[in-house]
């Protein structure tokens, strides 16, 4: 585990915070993955180890355009296809596939290569200090403030999840199979915006979990005038 900044060093003294939420995380992973696709069980399996890691914060963005060939994803959300395009589009309009790892934002990959991931992971930062943590009934963020990298604004990002689902799959490729699925995206959601200023959020709790999150992470993500561009902070609060 990375050393824990001072200032979540005194939460973690007055027992405000679980040693969890302390890390500071080197990359966003976000794997696009499929219940229709028999290609990603060994990347959803991959991503699950992940998920055990302090400098990863690693997520499962179930798609729905393989919805059509038997089998609907029962976690699988457009939102997070329209991501996934987005991305394509950045890129000059690369294909889209499962199982496909995007780290941080800037680098895609095939999901199932690890050996390929982890490398893109060792050389990875995220160069902006976020601070989430637990509070009298509230989640608390903190994006400290810091020289905009490329000069371009970024949107602060709730992400809501499931951080286990096991799902048993009756019919397409993987039918008879039983998956277990980690820190499943159930929404992303806008929760303000960074301009190199000090931004301090304060979520109620309650409104947060429930309908199947157990879960929550905030992302800060530049936006390019193309769509997403990378990921400049990341903390995790892990399960609730």
């Amino acid at each position: 585990m990375t050393r824990a900044r001072p200032f979540v060093a005194s939460l973690l003294a007055l027992g405000l915070l679980p040693a969890a939420a302390a890390a500071e995380p080197r990359a966003v992973v976000e794997l696009f993955t499929s219940q229709g696709c028999s290609s990603c069980i060994p990347a959803d399996a991959y991503l699950a180890e992940l998920t055990k890691r302090d400098d990863v914060v690693a997520l499962s963005l179930h798609v729905d355009y393989w919805d059509y060939l038997g089998w609907r994803d029962t976690l699988g959300l457009p939102e997070n296809s329209e991501r996934q395009r987005a991305y394509a589009e950045v890129r000059g309009g690369q294909r889209i596939f499962t199982p496909q790892i995007t780290v941080n934002g800037r680098t895609d990959l095939v999901g199932s290569d690890a050996a390929a991931v982890e490398e893109a992971i060792a050389k990875s930062s995220l160069p902006l200090p976020v601070e989430m943590y637990r509070g009298a009934g509230t989640v608390e963020i903190e994006v400290a403030a810091s020289p905009l990298p490329h000069q371009f604004p970024a949107t602060i990002r709730l992400v809501l999840m499931t951080t286990r689902a096991e799902v048993e799959i009756a019919r397409g490729e993987n039918a008879g199979t039983t998956i277990a699925y980690h820190n499943v995206v159930r929404e992303m959601r806008p929760i303000g915006m960074w301009d190199g200023s000090e931004v301090k959020i304060t979520l109620p709790e309650d409104e947060l979990m429930g309908d199947g999150v157990d879960g929550c992470a905030v992302i800060v993500q530049e936006d390019l005038p193309s769509g997403p561009g990378a990921i400049l902070g990341a903390a995790n609060l892990g399960n609730w």
